[in-house]
């Protein structure tokens, strides 16, 4: 049995999906099943954080500088320019 779910788009980001859905004669909610379907399918197939070891990595060496340099908070440019400055 398939169950309703509420969505919420910005108005651009909707007219987008609503001229695909138009180019490929479907409704909204076929393209955006389909488009689910294909990001699941990739995300199995390219592995993610909590599967891939490669990636779980980087996003601990990632939380490790995060936590050592927090920056500002605001801009990440700002944020590497100081801490490139912080190098030297």
């Amino acid at each position: 049995m398939a169950k309703k779910v509420m969505l919420s788009f910005p108005d651009e980001f909707l007219g987008e999906v609503d001229r695909v859905a138009r180019e490929e004669q479907r409704s909204r909610s076929e393209l955006v099943r389909e488009a689910l379907r294909v990001y699941i399918a990739l995300r199995h197939e390219r592995g993610y954080p909590g599967v891939n070891p490669v990636v779980r990595q980087a996003l601990l060496v990632q939380d490790n500088l995060a936590r050592s340099s927090p920056g500002t908070g605001e801009n990440s440019a700002v944020d590497i320019r100081k801490w490139r400055e912080a190098r030297g």
